[in-house]
């Protein structure tokens, strides 16, 4: 494709074939040991620059290094709109366990890293549930009245 373009009688033909393959002749390609697949780490790096590689490996793929791998391990982190309604439920004042449901996970375990409220470890080694930490959120709530909910 790159020859093709380079050949084109015309820049309205390069354009065209640019348009529809993203590919332009460059005398590198005239070396006989380059390849342009294995040779270019600019798009890599820039993309490592950007933030595209954490966002993709986070967001898409649900990486997430948790800072303490004992809890909360494989969850993907809270979004900002998820912790602000924690929040504002929080600051409310929780009264019942069942008002805490609303809430996703990651942002239950956000508002206990805030709070600095310690969760139980789970019983067996398995992953922490809801019921485990609306209650230890429930303990420390000067609001709350009932923690079965």
């Amino acid at each position: 494709m790159a020859e093709q373009w380079k050949d084109a009688p015309s820049k309205a033909a390069r354009d065209r074939i640019f348009k529809e393959t993203g590919i332009r002749w460059s005398e590198l390609l005239r070396l006989p040991y380059w390849d342009p697949t294995r040779s270019v780490v600019v798009d890599a790096m820039h993309n490592l620059f950007l933030g595209l590689v954490k966002f993709h490996c986070q967001t898409v793929l649900g990486f997430q290094v948790a800072a303490n791998p004992d809890e909360s391990e494989g969850v993907v982190p809270a979004t900002p709109q998820e912790m602000i309604k924690a929040r504002q439920l929080w600051a409310k004042g929780v009264t019942k366990a069942n008002q805490l449901k609303k809430i996703k996970i990651p942002a239950l375990l956000g508002l206990c890293a805030e709070l600095d409220i310690p969760l139980p470890r789970p019983a067996g080694g398995g992953r922490i549930n809801r019921s485990d930490i609306t209650r230890a959120l429930m303990v420390r709530c000067p609001y709350s009245v009932n923690t079965r909910g």
